[in-house]
């Protein structure tokens, strides 16, 4: 082409040289042709030696550059360079390699220059450490840290199947290119790269790609394609990212300095944690130039899911600027949102909530929110302007508004002026926030930080009512230092129901402290509770306030690490209330509570009262001491427990056991107590009983129990109880299955009322009974009997007493009338039997005998009817009334051989029992007329009675009487004075009769006989008359000493009136 122009044209005239011009020429053309000679000398030893030239003068180029190099040159010509086998760097490992490279020359105003270049498979291999690229000894031509701007070189260059490889701790990228045209304007080709898989920061991808155009206008470089990311998956951070591609459209600036284009985005299924999206896409467009960036952008996430919320798609668009590189950023944004529904997470708290809190205020409450947070999300939508700004100052969001309206377009959520700015390690945050929405709690708060990175924030809640709930916060106040720990205090407001029972405006006061480890304290002195009541059951408390305190040295609530503490105590109680329609007070000494994590907590409590009823009629519970392990189940140990029911007349002492509370039951095993009467004069003395039960179901207590004499630990009688705390009925059977009595155990043993009136009782005695009550009153009855039973009673000793006794209030031991007894034998010195008794038990303990009888020596002996009351010191007076006694069946019946006797008698014989003992009074026998006759049938035993003692007795051997009467009295514990009178006598059949008695029996003669004795030896006393052998030793009696010498006599006692000492 040059050499064309060099041409001239045809078609146009040349002008001819003038005359000076033609001498010049002549004047130089012969050292011009000198030089021409030379230049062709040189010229033609150069083309010789141009491959030598070129290949020194390339040589120097390389080792000018410190390019360890080495290739071979084919072919220098003037229209072609032709290099092969180009090899920079070890030669064992080379950093570039290229098969080959042609130069064209061209000429360009008859210079030559480069033409195009072409380069034939060009292999580049390079590093990346440390996100530092290296390509061996090429650094020193690429890095040359220079300070002018980057310009194209002005080159035709035409790439054919270039490659490279970069290895790196993140993976390997692989590089193609192929390309024509000049750099400067025109090159076009192609551009790819791919890696199998990237590491980086704990993620891992799977296959990523890059490809597209490349092409060169003006000088600006430009790129179009897809970058394509198979997957992504960041283990640590628990985040996934499948089939990801960004469609990218950039030309650069000349000095590839910056630039603009746009991006087009789409994306795969993704997760982060446990928030969810199905896709998303978007666009942008991108500037980038003297360190500032400029962007817009429209993105579209769909299917997001959250724990808490589920999205059909959010949209969020606005810009990007920054400048100064990345040094302040700022981000715009506008986001809205559609088809929001509650999370599934959220929605299963919300259900598992509901379901775990029925019977408590939580169950509605969550019920509630959760209806209508589902009603309110279909067709929701989402609004939001968003502001962060990231600078040297710190980091800074900015919310000027944003809300979530339900369905019925009502706000569920809006928010105004908040911002949180990030320049320290806790945030500062101002706002406002406010919930609402239908069948939703309005909740309102204010956040504010302070200058040295404090937070503070106050949250009302107006009452929210959920059926028969109502919840509030009156006022929460938070504060967050700046080193991030959090403290709060308020108080709740709560009307619902509680697990077993509810409360009416239970006011709680809370406060506590959040540290910045994660730490919770709650409640760190002692607070006060207030309600205006409290129910459990049919249990409700009246209008109190109650001081609960922490332990020494801690709050009442602390978690650490996850694991929780609780530690609360109440000095004492003091509670009113009732119990169904009973009133009931309350009161105690400490109660703590103590529980670690998951471990089951403990409850101690001391000086337990509990009253029932009206003041002046209250049952009331005593416990001393009770413990318990609160877990699953509920249950401990308490000992001292005192129970009265004033409804029963027993009383409980010394309650101890084992408690349980397990699925709404109430059960007590290993019980023991003493059951005591409560009347002033016990009916009973107190008895024991071990390993009694009680079970509460249903409001009902049914209790087993088998009472016992504590010395002799003999079974006494069993209680089976049943008892309705609904309507305080119940009703309690009594089981005797035989008491026993003999030495160890006595009727005195088990009820001091029988003290005085029997003793010495053996026999055993069974039966049953039973106690009901209810809000009228207390009825009991029983039937109580024995095959027989002997004992001693104050007027003698008594055998075989059988039959059965009917009480119509066990209780008050009452019996029907006319209860009849059998006995069998009863010996007041002389024995009788099968006597009938017929008695009856009175209220107040008043014992009405109507009367007992006896056959008793061919007549009867009977005991009139007399009344004593039970358990009262008190003077008792009985009768006894012989009518028909037989003198000859009483003398058989005394063993009297060698005396008969004859004649009738009647009498009586008043028995009065007080404070001095037993004695009688005014007693009497006499003998019903004509009389009858005594007579002594037996041998004469005393061998030292003078002639006249001799002749007496036989004058009196056998005496008739007209009148005989035996007055009695005196103590029958002591001795008894028996004046024995006979008055009309005369001298019997087998007596001598001679002229002294002849004269005697002409005379009236009254015979007194005075005996002296112990009563219940009064009539042996009679027997001592006639037989010496009946007679007690004398010494035994105290009557003389050891040596035989009579002891002094005490002053006798007159048993005749003065007057009659001298009569005949």
């Amino acid at each position: 082409m040059a050499q064309d122009e060099d041409q001239p044209v045809e078609g146009i005239e040349t002008p001819e040289p003038l005359a000076g011009e033609a001498r010049r020429r002549r004047r130089w053309r012969a050292p011009l042709a000198g030089v021409l000679a030379l230049a062709a000398v040189a010229g033609g030893t150069v083309w010789l030696l141009r491959e030598d030239i070129a290949d020194n003068f390339i040589a120097s180029q390389l080792d000018s550059l410190g390019l360890p190099a080495r290739y071979e040159v084919v072919s220098i010509g003037p229209s072609e360079q032709v290099i092969r086998n180009l090899s920079i760097g070890d030669p064992d490992r080379p950093d570039l390699t290229i098969e080959e490279i042609r130069v064209r020359t061209r000429l360009n105003w008859g210079i030559p220059g480069i033409g195009r270049i072409t380069i034939v498979k060009p292999r580049l291999y390079g590093t990346m450490h440390g996100n530092r690229p290296s390509f061996g000894a090429l650094d020193k031509m690429l890095f040359t840290g220079g300070k002018e701007p980057f310009a194209m070189p002005d080159y035709d260059l035409k790439i054919v199947d270039g490659r490279g490889l970069v290895e790196s701790e993140h993976g390997r990228i692989g590089v193609r290119i192929a390309g024509q045209g000049p750099l400067r304007g025109g090159f076009a080709g192609e551009l790819a790269a791919v890696a199998p898989g990237l590491t980086m920061a704990g993620c891992e991808t799977g296959k990523a790609s890059l490809y597209g155009k490349i092409s060169i206008a003006s000088q600006r470089p430009r790129f179009a394609g897809p970058l394509r990311l198979a997957s992504l998956d960041c283990a640590d951070q628990d985040l996934a990212l499948a089939n990801s591609a960004a469609k990218i459209d950039f030309t650069f600036d000349k000095a590839l300095d910056g630039g603009e284009g746009s991006i087009g985005l789409t994306a795969g299924k993704g997760h982060y944690a446990s928030n969810r999206f199905d896709g998303a896409s978007g666009k942008a467009q991108v500037s980038y130039r003297k360190q500032t960036l400029n962007a817009r952008y429209d993105l579209t996430a769909r299917g997001l899911a959250t724990p808490q919320a589920r999205m059909a798609s959010l949209g969020i668009d606005g810009r990007v600027r920054s400048n100064a590189g990345l040094a302040r950023i700022d981000v715009e944004s506008e986001l809205s949102g559609k088809g929001l529904a509650l999370g599934a997470q959220l929605d299963r708290t919300l259900a598992d909530a509901a379901r775990s809190g029925e019977g408590t205020f939580l169950g509605p409450v969550a019920s509630q929110v959760r209806k209508a947070l589902q009603r309110e999300t279909r067709g929701s939508t989402l609004e939001a302007s968003l502001i962060l700004r990231h600078s040297r100052e710190g980091i800074s969001l900015v919310v000027p508004r944003g809300s979530v309206r339900g369905g019925s377009g009502k706000a569920l959520l809006t928010l105004s002026r908040v911002q949180a700015m990030f320049s320290g390690s806790a945030p500062r945050l101002t706002g406002n926030f406010a919930t609402g929405g239908q069948g939703l709690p309005r909740i309102a708060g204010r956040m504010e930080s302070s200058d040295n990175g404090g937070l503070s924030m106050h949250v009302e809640m107006p009452e929210y009512r959920a059926g028969d709930t109502r919840l509030a916060l009156p006022a929460l106040d938070l504060v967050q230092a700046p080193g991030g720990s959090l403290g709060f205090t308020g108080s709740a407001r709560l009307t619902g129901a509680l697990p077993g029972g509810s409360a009416e405006n239970l006011i709680l006061p809370v406060h506590g402290d959040w540290a910045a480890n994660g730490d919770l304290s709650v409640w760190p002195r002692c607070t006060t509770i207030g309600f205006d009541r409290l129910a459990f059951a049919n249990l409700t408390i009246d209008k109190r306030s109650l001081q609960v305190c922490p332990a020494a040295g801690g709050p009442i609530l602390r978690s650490r690490s996850g694991r929780f503490e609780l530690a609360a105590g109440v000095p004492s109680l003091d509670l009113a209330g009732h119990l169904g329609e009973t009133p009931i007070r309350l009161s105690s000494g400490a109660i703590g509570y103590a529980q670690k994590g998951s471990n089951p907590g403990a409850v101690s409590a001391e000086a337990l009262d509990v009253e029932l009823g009206a003041a002046d009629s209250a049952s009331r519970f005593r416990v001393t001491h009770l413990d318990a392990l609160v877990g699953k189940d509920i249950g401990g140990k308490f000992d001292e427990a005192d129970v009265a029911l004033y409804a029963v007349p027993l009383d409980l002492h010394q309650t101890a056991g084992d408690w349980r509370y397990a699925d709404g039951v109430l059960t007590i095993d290993k019980a023991s107590f003493t059951l005591v009467d409560r009347e002033k004069v016990a009916r009973f003395e107190p008895v024991v009983a071990r390993d009694a039960t009680l079970r509460l179901a249903d409001n009902v207590i049914t209790a087993q129990a088998v009472m016992r004499e504590p010395r002799s630990d003999r079974e006494v009688v069993r209680a089976d109880i049943v008892h309705n705390l609904m309507d305080a009925s119940g009703h309690a059977d009594l089981t005797v299955r035989g008491i026993t009595f003999d030495k160890s155990l006595q009727a005195d043993t088990l009820s001091h009322l029988a003290l005085g009136v029997v003793s010495n009782l053996e026999g055993s005695v069974q039966g049953t009974g039973r106690i009901d009550w209810n809000e009228a009153g207390v009825s009991s009855r029983g039937r109580f009997a024995t095959d027989g039973v002997d004992f001693a009673a104050a007027f003698g000793p008594v055998k075989g007493l059988s039959g059965e006794v009917r009480f119509t209030d066990l209780l008050g031991l009452v019996t029907a009338p006319d209860q009849k007894l059998r006995i069998a034998s009863i010996n007041p010195g002389i024995e009788v039997n099968d006597g009938v008794l017929s008695f009856e038990m009175k209220p107040d303990y008043l014992l009405v005998v109507n009367g007992a009888h006896w056959p008793f020596m061919d007549g009867t002996l009977t005991l009139e009817p007399a009344r004593m009351r039970i358990g009262v010191a008190e003077t008792r007076n009985y009768t006894l009334k012989v009518t028909g006694l037989d003198a000859a069946t009483f003398v058989q019946h005394l063993d009297l051989s060698n005396i008969n006797a004859s004649g009738v008698f009647d009498g009586e014989l008043p028995l009065v029992f007080d404070e001095d003992g037993g004695r009688i009074e005014n007693g009497y026998l006499k003998s019903r007329e004509p009389g009858g006759n005594v007579s002594y049938i037996g041998a004469l035993t005393y061998k030292d009675l003078s002639a006249m003692g001799n002749f007496a007795f036989n004058a009196l051997r056998s005496v008739d009487y007209k009148s005989m009467e035996i007055g009695l009295g005196g103590s029958l514990s002591g001795e008894i004075v028996t004046r024995i009178s006979f008055d009309g006598l005369s001298q019997g059949a087998g007596a001598k009769s001679n002229f002294l008695t002849r004269q005697v029996a002409k005379l009236p003669i009254r015979f007194i006989l005075n005996i002296k004795a112990p009563f219940f030896s009064l009539f042996g006393s009679m027997r001592s008359l006639y037989d010496p052998t009946y007679l007690t030793d004398p010494r035994t009696l105290g009557l003389i000493d050891r040596d035989g010498k009579v002891r002094p006599r005490p002053p006798s006692i007159a048993i005749q009136p003065p007057v009659s000492e001298n009569n005949p």
